[in-house]
């Protein structure tokens, strides 16, 4: 009986003969919309490389933005405004997201975890200080001149299509220390807070006398031979402006963008400025609850709260323990809880040795003071929420974000959260480092804990959430693990974070700010991204655990010198600064699709199993 070929027979036939596969002959409506669905990140990304039909296909922003709609991946923050919401949001910033989210979040988990890029870039000027806004976009960084005397403050937009643009600066007159900078809304206007705190000579007479007060060190008390003024500056940054100093249009550097910059008004405006005669310590930048403020230590035992819409400052004078009342007390680091309207606070009491061998160290939890007068009110509290340390005498103490979202966000990241779900912030983490490195490092990590709450009340009634419950922390709701003794003639130094935290060994006698860099270490803890302690029953302060989370990075440095390190942990990116170049070297712990300057993207680097050593040539 001869073979009769259906239509069906006939149409599959003609297929084989030309030699091509059968999904290639489907319209490319039906591959994105009907086949392309039952595929994930990494089916995609294997997708391209098939042939050039599917390479084009895969690019096609419908692909990446339905991913990004059912991605649970954590992604990485972007700037609150509407310009980055999902229907404004371009296929290669969707993309880029996705695959950063998802290469990190592998490759973090790894034993020997490597790198997807390395770079670099010419800053133009010696950088002292920076600091990488969440999601890499912009960097923030106090420079200077070869002279070291004339000071600024630069932002820097990362990741565009002509790489790195330096797109704002104005002076700050000396150095600026303790420099930091969040996405926060500002009477309605979105932007970038840039905060620091910088010294200078009382008297002006004393500046001319031949001293350089940038010359002393940020990270230590010094004995300065003339009284010296302390102020805290914050500006804030408009992204709108950002984003026209950036137009994709405009070369950077020619005469078209030199001309287009000139019509744009000023960037920055002040919105707080804070003086002093006492010394100023870490500071810290929040959203509470729709009202940013500004968070300051003022030694010894002061915390200044400013709101940055307008408004009277708040002033936490913290009493002395009882047992303690004639000890110095001494602030080491604090962390707000905006959530919660509290703060976390760590305190060292300094006890004589015959009492206690060490200086007790105290963690408590304050109420943020509310003041709804219109002056400028101090408030004196004492702490009735506390736990202390005996065993141990640390030199520096580290507090992690909580990553509380911006509660004004118009991007894609609010559009993908639930309205009726609270937020759930991030573990926070006490990093704390002893004077004796052989000890080593102990980490003290806080869980939120869910409370039912009938209703979420908030400053401003448009902002009102019909929530049932809300997250907050507790003392008592931790994991303490002791960890990490450092290598003989070593001491470790921290690049905290939430989740990912950065470690890297420097001599142990060295206590200038650019000492030679030996090693660089990946901190990694699978109970930091859990939702509660591993053993609740035995989490306590008293108890510890001996653990060694942690793999030499593949970084090559023949104890090479930095003058700064900036740290992202939500795009795994870190930026190096020598004292001696303008240049800043980064690498990159995730992918990042890139554009080249005409507008067309650029191969993804394939991933490598094999550990080769980057150095920074």
């Amino acid at each position: 009986m001869p073979l009769v070929l259906t239509p069906v027979s006939r149409f599959f036939k003609r297929f084989r003969r030309h030699g091509k596969n059968w999904l290639d002959f489907l319209s490319n409506d039906i591959l994105v919309d009907a086949i392309f669905i039952y595929l994930d990140i990494k089916d995609i990304l294997r997708l391209r490389r098939v042939s050039k039909l599917y390479y084009h296909l895969t690019h096609h922003t419908v692909v990446w933005k339905r991913l990004l709609r059912w991605s649970e991946l954590p992604l990485p923050p972007l700037p609150p405004t509407s310009r980055h919401s999902l229907q404004n949001l371009t296929g290669l910033e969707a993309e880029r997201l996705l695959t950063r989210a998802h290469s990190l979040d592998k490759i973090w988990c790894w034993r020997k975890p490597n790198l997807f890029d390395s770079w670099k870039f010419n800053a133009h000027h010696y950088v002292a200080h920076m600091v990488l806004l969440p999601g890499s976009q912009y960097l923030v960084a106090t420079v200077s001149d070869f002279t070291r005397k004339d000071w600024s403050l630069v932002v820097y937009s990362l990741d565009s299509r002509w790489n790195v643009i330096p797109i704002a600066r104005i002076p700050t007159t000396t150095k600026g220390y303790n420099l930091q900078a969040k996405y926060l809304t500002i009477n309605g206007v979105h932007g970038i807070t840039i905060a620091y705190v910088r010294r200078d000579w009382r008297r002006r007479r004393d500046g001319k006398r031949g001293i350089n007060v940038s010359e002393y060190s940020g990270e230590h008390n010094i004995d300065a031979p003339y009284p010296l003024k302390h102020e805290c500056i914050a500006y804030h940054v408009p992204l709108t402006a950002l984003e026209d100093l950036c137009d994709a249009r405009f070369v950077p550097g020619s005469r078209a963008f030199i001309e287009h910059a000139r019509k744009l008004p000023p960037p920055f405006t002040r919105v707080a400025r804070i003086r002093t005669s006492k010394p100023l310590g870490t500071l810290s930048l929040d959203d509470f609850v729709g009202q940013p403020h500004l968070t300051l230590i003022k030694y010894s035992n002061e915390i200044i709260f400013k709101p940055l819409n307008g408004g009277p400052t708040s002033v936490l004078n913290l009493i002395p323990y009882p047992d303690f009342t004639h000890d110095p007390h001494r602030i080491k680091a604090v962390r707000p809880l905006p959530q919660q309207q509290q703060i976390l606070i760590v305190r060292e009491i300094t006890v004589p040795p015959g009492r206690n061998p060490f200086p007790i160290t105290a963690i408590e939890l304050q109420d943020i003071p509310v003041n709804k007068t219109d002056d400028d009110m101090v408030f004196e509290r004492s702490t009735d929420d506390s736990v202390f340390l005996y065993d141990d005498q640390f030199t520096d103490i580290y507090i992690s974000e909580h990553r509380t979202p911006n509660w004004v966000d118009e991007s894609v990241n609010a559009s993908l959260q639930p309205s009726s779900q609270a937020y759930r912030p991030l573990p926070v983490s006490v990093f704390c480092k002893t004077v004796l490195p052989s000890i080593g490092l102990l980490r003290i990590t806080f869980y939120p804990q869910r409370w039912d709450s009938a209703y979420f009340t908030m400053p401003d009634p448009a902002l009102q959430l019909p929530l049932t419950h809300q997250y907050r922390y507790t003392l008592m709701y931790c994991s303490p693990v002791r960890f990490v003794e450092c290598h003989a003639n070593c001491q470790y130094r921290i690049l905290p974070g939430s989740q990912r935290t950065l470690l890297y060994t420097v001599p142990w006698d060295d206590i200038t700010d650019t000492p030679p860099v030996l090693g660089f270490f990946r901190y990694h803890d699978k109970e930091l991204f859990a939702d509660q302690p591993e053993d609740l029953e035995e989490a306590n302060l008293e108890t510890d655990t001996m653990r060694r989370p942690i793999w030499k990075l593949p970084f090559n440095y023949e104890k090479t010198r930095f003058s700064c390190l900036a740290w992202d942990e939500t795009v795994g990116r870190i930026c190096f600064a020598r004292p001696d170049s303008t240049e800043l070297w980064v690498m990159d712990f995730s992918k990042r699709p890139k554009e080249d300057f005409l507008g067309r993207r650029m191969p993804v680097p394939v991933e490598q199993d094999h550990d080769v050593p980057m150095t920074l040539d």
